[in-house]
């Protein structure tokens, strides 16, 4: 056999391959979203989020977080019901609201 069927048949079974792996880390129509309030998201703040929505109904208020933290967080109440879900936090940080990852001046 000669170097160019060689090398011809080398480069189909590398693209063959590399469309195969491809196919098979394509995402999926159904896949779970990484955030849907819940407080189960991926990202660096989701365990701090479900650690402190006591009831785990994917919203935290005054009662659960208390007076101090509350002061923190309620600029994120957007549609001002007095409770604060994880999206609505990741927007506020999002737009400035609240600084990302700064608690302020300790007492």
């Amino acid at each position: 056999m000669n170097t160019t069927k060689r090398f011809s048949i080398a480069m189909l079974c590398a693209t063959a391959a590399l469309g195969t792996s491809a196919l098979a880390f394509a995402e999926t129509g159904d896949a779970k979203p990484q955030c849907d309030g819940k407080g189960e998201g991926k990202g660096k703040g989701a365990g701090m989020f479900k650690k402190g929505d006591k009831n785990a109904d994917g919203f935290l208020t005054q009662a659960e977080v208390g007076d101090k933290r509350w002061e923190r967080i309620k600029v994120a109440d957007a549609n001002n019901d007095g409770k604060v879900s994880q999206p609505e936090l990741q927007q506020a940080k999002k737009d400035g609201k609240m600084p990302h990852g700064k608690r302020g001046p300790k007492a």
